[in-house]
């Protein structure tokens, strides 16, 4: 219905236009010595952050509406979120589709549809800090594909209660800043921007659903940005996570002087077969996620510590902490240089803990 009204709008006079078409991204790259315990190693790789990229944008304004698409490719090469220690070469280059999406927008809002961010994407992930380059809620991505690994060299094997899949659990098994379904194939809909709050909604196959909440205002030279998301899965099912419904929100808060607060919070309940599973191999049916982050900004630097920590996720028990220190320096517009310290370690019911995970990285995010 959206969009038989939409093209009778445009067919109401008003004559063809060219759409103004734009070319934008970024190359981001980092050196990286990772340690699990038992044995070092050195990387080049694209840092998962925000991943290496080009899109390509179009806009025009046509019978008072805002018509665009976006063209949004991911161009990786060993990518952070999929290093382990024990990879000793090149890694395997990605050309992935992000975004493909086209969208109308007007007084009384924004229709978009396609691949794109889902309605709650990024809700979990608000940062003001500066530092979101190297270090957000998002932890995963720096180190996702690290296995746990134990003083001896064993690996930790497990077997997932979503899949059925029995293999070596990593970070990424144990972690989640609860982020919505990220992008997905969807119809959205954002409502117009009042007062500095505004709504969003989408569903994607399988009927899943997503709504959002989003606010942000600058008083008296503070800026404070918030986001709260709630996600329901329905029928769809996507690399084994199924079944489950989640809210998870996050703020930001920056002083005139630099100081500022970010943190986040999430929960998921598992529902359906995939709940009964969890129960039935002792498993609570909710899992859950905080993050806090306190750093300082000003001209071209910015520091921030951090902590997090993703509770019964992967198995009942589980605490998966992680703790860092990072740096970003924006010495020239469209040029970024940063390095971090990051620590990961796993609390587990029942067992023996493996050894902490630990990274040192730098690098530079270069935009054009």
């Amino acid at each position: 219905t959206v969009l038989v009204i939409t093209a009778a709008v445009l067919f109401v006079g008003g004559p063809a236009s060219a759409f103004e078409v734009k070319l934008s991204g970024h190359v981001n790259m980092l050196v990286m010595f990772a340690d699990n315990g038992y044995n070092t190693e050195f990387f080049v790789a694209d840092n998962d952050n925000s991943s290496s990229r080009f899109r390509i944008t179009g806009d025009e304004e046509i019978n008072k509406l805002n018509i665009g698409f976006i063209l949004e490719f991911e161009a990786q090469r060993n990518a952070t979120n999929l290093l382990d220690i024990g990879g000793n070469d090149d890694g395997i280059f990605q050309w992935n589709e992000r975004w493909v999406e086209g969208h109308f927008g007007g007084s009384w809002g924004k229709f978009s549809i396609g691949k794109g961010s889902g309605a709650a994407d990024g809700t979990s992930e608000v940062d003001l800090s500066g530092t979101s380059v190297i270090m957000y809620a998002g932890v995963a991505d720096t180190a996702g594909g690290f296995t746990w690994t134990f003083k001896d060299g064993t690996k930790l094997v497990r077997t997932n209660v979503e899949t059925g899949i029995t293999g070596d659990a990593d970070v990424g098994d144990t972690r989640d800043d609860f982020d919505g379904l990220g992008r997905n194939v969807r119809i959205r809909y954002d409502t117009p921007l009042f007062a500095g709050f505004s709504l969003a909604g989408s569903i994607t196959n399988g009927a899943a659903w997503e709504l959002a909440a989003t606010y942000a205002t600058a008083i008296k030279k503070h800026a404070l940005a918030a986001a709260l998301g709630y996600v329901d899965t329905n029928d769809r099912d996507e690399l084994g996570q199924r079944d489950y419904s989640q809210i998870g929100g996050s703020a930001s808060w920056l002083t005139p002087f630099g100081l500022n607060v970010t943190a986040t919070i999430g929960l998921r309940k598992f529902q359906g077969q995939l709940k009964q599973d969890r129960l039935a191999a002792g498993d609570t049916d909710d899992s859950q996620n905080y993050y806090l982050k306190v750093g300082w900004k000003g001209g071209i630097h910015a520091a921030a510590l951090e902590w997090g920590r993703t509770d019964d996720l992967d198995q009942n028990g589980d605490k998966s902490s992680n703790y860092g220190a990072s740096y970003v320096m924006f010495p020239w517009s469209g040029v970024e240089f940063y390095g971090a310290l990051r620590a990961y370690s796993l609390d587990q019911q029942g067992g023996p803990d493996p050894e902490d995970i630990r990274q040192i990285m730098a690098g530079t995010r270069i935009k054009f």
